[in-house]
């Protein structure tokens, strides 16, 4: 028998027994008494065969695959996110397949094609983007559904009939905003993400709404709306450096808008909090490194992923327990004021 291509077939002809009694053996089903056991392992030795996890998850219609997908991959806050749950899949002898999707829906929808022909066992899913529209809504549920597996979304929610995890982005604007306020500060500008995203809709609201509470005066010109990238944050901040009358404050909301806004203003020769009290949302991992002070609202992704981990776990335990909605608090980190 060749030793490169065998399968099960080829195991079940020679030990003369059935697919599905070499199918049991793999599975360490109890319904294979240990003669008969010990008959398949020796052919199976024999002929150094060895199946692949793929080839086990076929024969039992389930893997030990967790799938997870991500917006962006190269992002440091979703490496941390991914980190958490691998912590838990590994203590749980769980794989994992991760894809990105670069906030394409096109790569979201192929991601959960692809995941689906791996049979996975749960999905944690980050949103590509809302789809708002009810085709779109429809055609992502219908995708999920597909999966035939539990999902746990996270960090956008974007209304999904699945169990979620997800910051409290509103209040941890507001709640910093309102604190640059009650320093002093009434010129504050934000740096925001298009108002086509629902974590920029619940930033942007956050921001609105503390000034409105406070009185103070919004200044339209203070507003930006970027796509949440290094390159449009630096270009937007840009754009701000010419105005006139400078803010006294800026809030980034998002990481990525946080560098822009920094490589910007510190190749004009200005600083922070000296020139702008920046508020920067989710950390900054190289002023972290180097021991730079700065304000920043923290959102864990490390016990995000963790917790979404445990969650989709608990789904698979316990399918028919009550649909679960945990809202995460993300804490204004004050250091410089």
């Amino acid at each position: 028998m060749g030793k490169n291509n065998i399968t099960i077939t080829d195991i079940a002809k020679e030990a003369g027994v059935s697919k599905a009694t070499v199918s049991r053996v793999l599975n360490n089903s109890a319904a294979v008494d240990e003669k008969t056991r010990k008959h398949v392992l020796d052919v199976m030795k024999k002929n150094r065969y060895s199946p692949s996890a793929t080839a086990r998850s076929l024969s039992k219609q389930v893997s030990s695959t967790i799938g997870v997908i991500v917006p962006e991959v190269d992002n440091n806050f979703f490496g941390e996110m991914i980190r958490g749950v691998i912590d838990i899949t590994d203590k749980n002898d769980l794989t994992l397949i991760c894809c990105n999707t670069d906030d394409s829906a096109d790569k979201d929808l192929k991601a959960l094609d692809m995941l689906k022909s791996h049979r996975i066992r749960g999905l944690i899913y980050d949103p590509a983007i809302d789809y708002s529209t009810d085709k779109e809504k429809k055609k992502v549920t219908q995708k999920l559904k597909e999966l035939g597996a539990p999902v746990v979304v996270v960090d956008r929610n974007i209304g999904l009939n699945h169990d979620g995890i997800f910051f409290n982005d509103y209040k941890a604007v507001y709640e910093s905003v309102t604190a640059l306020i009650e320093n002093g500060h009434r010129k504050i500008a934000i740096i925001n993400g298009t108002q086509e995203r629902v974590l920029a809709r619940e930033r942007q609201q956050g921001f609105m709404d503390a000034m409105k509470d406070a009185g103070v005066t919004l200044c339209e010109d203070y507003i930006f709306f970027g796509d949440y990238s290094m390159d449009s944050a630096y270009n937007l901040t840009k754009e701000l450096l010419k105005l006139n009358e400078q803010p006294t404050a800026v809030v980034t909301c998002n990481n990525q808008t946080s560098k822009g806004f920094l490589k910007a203003i510190y190749e004009v020769g200005k600083k922070v909090p000296k020139d702008y009290t920046n508020i920067a949302l989710d950390k900054v991992g190289m002023l972290n490194i180097l021991g730079i002070p700065y304000d920043y609202i923290e959102r864990n992704a490390y016990q995000l992923g963790k917790k979404a981990m445990e969650l989709l776990i608990q789904r698979i335990a316990f399918p028919e327990m009550p649909l679960q909605k945990i809202i995460l608090e993300a804490p204004f980190m004050r250091q410089t004021f």
